[in-house]
């Protein structure tokens, strides 16, 4: 099991209703919404995100920094 490639299919799966629900989030990957928001930013600047199309990794950001807290950044692509 590929987690970065998880992380990326569940992001492009949820992006239109904000990333998906802490409680999904919970369930599919173990871990707090605020970690796994920080993941997929990270994610998004990777080779990996290079296969997305560039309107999706900034729908992508978008639901990252509006679920981030403020005084994390979110990488530029």
């Amino acid at each position: 099991m590929n987690r970065d490639a998880d992380i990326l299919a569940f992001a492009v799966k949820w992006r239109h209703w904000d990333g998906g629900s802490p409680s999904d989030i919970f369930v599919e990957f173990g871990i707090a919404p605020d970690e796994y928001f920080r993941r997929l930013a990270r994610l998004l600047t990777s080779v990996n995100a290079r296969k997305l199309a560039f309107d999706v990794r900034e729908d992508l950001r978008r639901v990252c920094r509006a679920r981030l807290p403020q005084r994390t950044s979110v990488p530029a692509l």
